[in-house]
């Protein structure tokens, strides 16, 4: 995506850690402490992306993208690069927003906020930086030229959420279950809020195209807002299911963490589905953690009590299983870079990195030098890493290079001088948010399942530490001592699912060297190559064979060392041996004569593996099928039909290939009979009865050729004079005058060529 329409970073962090305090409400009594209430409830159980611990995770547009000019003269006293490879680094211990360089990591620009010490959010789409208070709900705009806050305007919520993208800017409030456009260069409102009567809303994003999309998890289904407007909601899930968006490349997709199903969304409704491995659906849907937008099409989704994760990739639709090492329970959401994703492990302060090409879990990224959240966000091939309680932030290239952010540095550009006021204005000033300079009240007891901060000031005083033993050399190094290292498994696996098969890969284990690899499981009828792998790698199997799609397999592999000695690893992740089919292809829509439907014909997908299933749909009524052909009857003629087919198997489906089915009714050449000259001519009528109006008419006597075009049931008409009757009546075109005349005068109705109009 271009800088212009803006990428949505990270959500608003450490809800749940934030005080539900905010300006009282006007309306005493049972209004505010039922407020307050809800607020209280909502905080207690909202999570962060980083910590899994709620009913749905909520959150703004974090700490985002950089501007589109350059800052000036940077902390190294060169001129910085232009702001495309730059970022806006939140820091709350200061109440500052730092401006960073991608390509050095130096800082070169800061603005001072008009929120103290209060958490932020910071969004841009492209042209204007927002920033929310966290705390109070105020919407400050940054004039990145200027260096300043400008205009703010106070929401007065800490349940509020602001996402923007493709010049739209929102402020949703999951809470009350509303959604309010505000205008991203004022932050004042645009028209009143749209209340969708529903709560608690989830977690909101902005494509970019401007389209907000609000998962509503009560009823199953995310809502899209079209030029700030609501569209038809999407159904993607049972009701009360737990529903995460992410941006995957440009492309909003849901993840139903409660049923392991990755769904892709648009206006019109829900495309292709996949189903993720059975882990994923069995762990608790809370503590399943997805990326809010990435860069490229691999979707990580990761479970936090247990440190498995799939890597979805949307453009090849294959699954690649992993598990994480670590302290599981302590990752935050994780963020794919490249071939690479990053999982930030809070414990420590480090990211975790595993290689989905090579299949393994490289050596940890160190950020910080003490346990703490993490905020991650991919903009332009750099991934922006920031704890903005903390000095700590850093910036990554697709390489691995890590380059510190001294996001404290004071001679950096900023405008504000010491003891200068912020030159923030509220829109609201009869009500104003608390001044900058007030401290904060103490936050509500965590959860039991949350991990309380460490921020600088609430660290504990370090232990004294023990003394340590020394280190023995043979210890250390037995083989300088003549002593053989001791046997020791392999690593866990990583299994990834192909068309038809799985590759697996794994690390070789410390110590002594076996004599070969082999590959355990239960592969079934399936077949494993090689047989064994040397002491020296590669460090790959392939299972291939008789696999079946709708299983799914796990696998380990066992060292084999001299003298019969055998150390097994831990299982892989389970995966099932196939992918998601693409659309059929070759579709052809043929017509019967008379019409009421049609036959459709096409070929399977070149890809499809395990029992493929294709569901047809022409608007009207749709129907599932495994034979590649399929006869839609019941239609009404003089209509068009859309028609689509879409294929499907165990491992997920909905890509299709359309078409149309034209029910209009082809037109035909016939003559007038038996009309006498008798003075009285044909009339023709608007519809097919007496009593509709008179469009025409063919004179007395005439018996030459019209345009026939269908026939119609209507009034009964008998032939005057004679018993002849019917109730059909034709549909012609005479002198370029189109109506209904009895069929009495034509006998369309014995011509197998003429359909029914209906």
């Amino acid at each position: 995506m271009s800088g212009d329409n803006g990428t949505p970073g990270l959500r608003p962090r450490r809800l749940a850690d934030a005080p539900t305090d905010t300006a009282e409400p006007t309306t005493p009594g049972l209004g505010r402490r039922t407020t307050a209430l809800l607020s209280s409830a909502w905080t207690a159980v909202r999570p962060t992306r980083r910590r899994g611990t709620g009913y749905i995770a909520i959150g703004a547009v974090g700490a985002l993208v950089g501007t589109s000019i350059a800052l000036g003269v940077g902390a190294s006293g060169s001129t910085p690069a232009l702001s495309e490879v730059g970022a806006w680094l939140g820091s709350s211990e200061k109440g500052t927003a730092s401006h960073a360089n991608g390509l050095t990591g130096e800082v070169d620009g800061k603005v001072d906020l008009p929120t103290g010490k209060n958490p932020v959010s910071i969004s841009q789409d492209g042209k204007t930086v927002l920033v929310l208070d966290e705390r109070t709900g105020r919407v400050i705009r940054v004039d990145p030229a200027q260096l300043t806050a400008e205009h703010s305007t106070d929401y007065r919520s800490s349940d509020l959420q602001l996402v923007a993208g493709g010049s739209f800017a929102f402020v949703v409030n999951p809470v009350e279950g509303t959604v309010q456009r505000i205008d991203p260069v004022r932050t004042t409102p645009i028209g009143g809020k749209v209340d969708l009567g529903v709560v608690p809303l989830g977690e909101a994003t902005v494509d970019p195209t401007g389209v907000l999309w609000v998962p509503e998890p009560t009823k199953g289904r995310v809502v899209p807002f079209t030029g700030g407007r609501p569209g038809k909601p999407v159904d993607v899930a049972k009701p009360g299911n737990n529903l995460e968006l992410t941006l995957a490349n440009g492309q909003p997709v849901v993840t139903d963490t409660s049923a392991g199903r990755i769904t892709v969304l648009d206006v019109s409704g829900p495309g292709m589905t996949y189903n993720l491995p059975s882990y994923i659906g069995k762990a608790t849907p809370a503590s399943v953690l997805v990326p809010d937008a990435t860069e490229s099409n691999l979707i990580p989704v990761l479970d936090n009590e247990t440190g498995k994760m799939a890597v979805f990739d949307l453009g090849t639709r294959r699954t690649v299983t992993a598990v994480l090492g670590g302290r599981s329970g302590d990752f935050g959401a994780p963020q794919a870079l490249g071939l690479k994703v990053y999982v930030p492990d809070e414990s420590n302060g480090t990211l975790v990195v595993y290689d989905t090409d090579q299949g393994t879990v490289e050596q940890p990224v160190k950020v910080t030098d003490e346990p703490g959240e993490l905020e991650m966000f991919v903009r332009n091939g750099l991934l922006w890493v920031n704890d903005e309680d903390n000095a700590a932030a850093a910036v990554i290239n697709a390489d691995g290079d890590v380059n510190p952010i001294g996001k404290y540095k004071d001679k950096v550009p900023s405008q504000k001088k010491p003891k200068d006021e912020p030159p923030a204005r509220d829109n609201v000033p009869d009500e104003p948010s608390p001044p900058a300079s007030q401290e904060p009240e103490p936050p509500a007891a965590p959860q039991e399942s949350e991990r309380p901060r460490r921020t600088q000031e609430s660290k504990a005083p370090p232990a004294t530490p023990k003394p340590k033993k020394p280190l023995d050399p043979c210890e250390a190094d037995p083989a300088s001592c003549g002593v053989a290292p001791p046997p020791m498994p392999p690593g866990t696996p990583q299994a990834q699912a192909t068309g038809g098969g799985i590759t697996v890969t794994f690390s070789p284990g410390a110590g002594l060297k076996p004599t070969h690899y082999t590959l355990a499981g239960d592969p079934g009828v399936g077949s494993v190559t090689p047989a064994q792998v040397g002491p020296d790698g590669p460090f790959t199997f392939q299972v291939g064979g008789d696999l079946s799609c709708a299983q799914e397999y796990a696998f380990t592999v066992v060292a084999h060392f001299e003298g019969g000695t055998t150390k097994e690893s831990q299982p892989s992740p389970a995966v099932r041996p196939c992918t998601a089919p693409s659309a059929p292809s070759g579709l052809q829509v043929t017509v019967p004569s008379g019409g009421h439907g049609g036959n459709l014909t096409w070929q399977a997908p070149s890809d499809a593996s395990g029992t493929v299933t294709y569901t047809v749909n022409w608007g009207a009524g749709s129907a599932t099928t495994s034979n590649t052909n399929f006869t839609i009857t019941g239609l009404t003629n003089s209509q068009v039909y859309n028609v689509s087919v879409s294929s499907s198997n165990e491992a997920g489906g909905g890509a299709s290939a359309s078409g149309t089915l034209d029910l209009t009714p082809p037109t035909t050449t016939m003559n007038i009979v038996d009309n006498r000259n008798d003075g009285q001519p044909v009339k023709m009528r608007a519809d097919a009865s007496v009593s509709s109006a008179q469009v025409g008419s063919i004179p007395s006597g005439w018996n030459g050729a019209v345009t026939v075009h269908c026939t119609k049931k209507g009034d009964s008409v008998t032939y005057p004079g004679d018993t002849a009757t019917t109730d059909v009546w034709s549909k012609i075109t005479y002198n370029g005058t189109t109506g209904f005349i009895s069929d009495l005068w034509l006998e369309a109705r014995r011509n197998s060529s003429v359909w029914s109009c209906q």
